[in-house]
């Protein structure tokens, strides 16, 4: 599948993303759009190459509280207005809290 097939709904959504890259590289950006398979960030694209391993780090409120979810990820586009990630493989929970914001409003 090329990086424009879109394997689940894609949606914009107003939401933060703390991206971290080894030990080095952690820095908060804003989110465009996403799905289950990625995120589109808006972020200075000569920060990081295409191909590059990330952890997409986003705070999710469930219930009453906020939970972290850390997904791991990888650089697979980019251009002058972002970032596209795509994720690799993550837990169920992960999975649950992603569809919730998806599929709820």
């Amino acid at each position: 599948m090329n990086a424009e097939q879109r394997a689940s709904i894609r949606k914009k959504i107003s939401l933060n993303v703390l991206i971290n890259h080894d030990l080095t590289y952690s820095k908060r950006w804003k989110v465009r759009d996403l799905s289950l398979s990625g995120v589109w960030v808006e972020m200075a694209g000569e920060e990081l190459a295409p191909g590059t391993p990330i952890e997409a780090v986003f705070s999710l409120k469930e219930r009453d509280e906020y939970i972290l979810y850390r997904l791991p990820a990888e650089v697979v586009r980019l251009d002058g207005n972002g970032v596209a990630l795509r994720f690799s493989r993550y837990d169920d929970r992960a999975y649950t809290a992603l569809v919730n914001l998806l599929y709820s409003s």
